[in-house]
């Protein structure tokens, strides 16, 4: 199994380009193996219009898609949404009865009614322009305060910035004043080595 965030992947808000998504398909097409897409911040697209998951050009059941409310409503909103071949779905429900045998029926039905009517769509719709707003918010003070200290690019969708250092700065030692002041600067040392083995596996 291949797992893609196909958009803006997280941290690097980068996206799979055309041409290495449909190369990537044809390769679970030749070598048999499952394409899991994580299409998490889909609706999060501030520039242009956002790309068709690669299940869209699945005809041989390799890719498996999902996608999530979490990010739309709030963290704490634990719900998602699956599309799948019918024997992957058929599998995967059998696990969740074995998970969690009587799940939330109320919230199930509370979202499917939200889908139905359509207040999902429009709620999207609305928090896309604050999305925006925010992350314009954020990158404008980076720019004009940090412009010096950090090289970045304002991201066209999702809810990262990635941002490159000064090489003179100890990373180190920023986190830790910034952590004195409140501001959490997360896992910097895994990100890193994250990115060096994706580099080295992936050229």
């Amino acid at each position: 199994m291949v797992y893609v965030t196909p958009h803006h992947h997280y941290p690097t808000t980068v996206s799979l380009r055309i041409d290495r998504r449909l190369e990537l398909l044809r390769l679970a097409n030749e070598y048999g193996f499952i394409i899991f897409e994580d299409d998490y911040d889909f609706d999060f697209h501030y520039n242009h219009r956002p790309l068709s998951p690669l299940e869209r050009a699945d005809e041989n059941g390799m890719v498996i898609y999902c996608g999530s409310f979490s990010k739309s409503f709030s963290p704490a909103f634990r719900m998602g949404y699956l599309a799948a071949s019918e024997n992957v779905i058929e599998h995967l429900a059998n696990v969740r009865v074995l998970l969690d045998r009587q799940g939330d029926h109320i919230l199930d039905c509370a979202m499917a009614e939200l889908l139905n009517d359509g207040t999902i769509q429009l709620y999207l719709r609305k928090t896309l322009s604050i999305y925006e707003e925010k992350r314009n918010h954020f990158c404008d003070p980076l720019h004009d305060k940090l412009g010096n200290a950090v090289n970045f690019s304002v991201p066209d969708g999702g809810m990262t910035v990635w941002t490159e250092f000064d090489k003179s700065i100890n990373l180190e030692t920023l986190s830790q004043k910034a952590y004195s002041k409140g501001l959490y600067i997360y896992q910097m040392a895994r990100c890193i080595n994250i990115l060096i083995i994706m580099k080295t596996v992936l050229g």
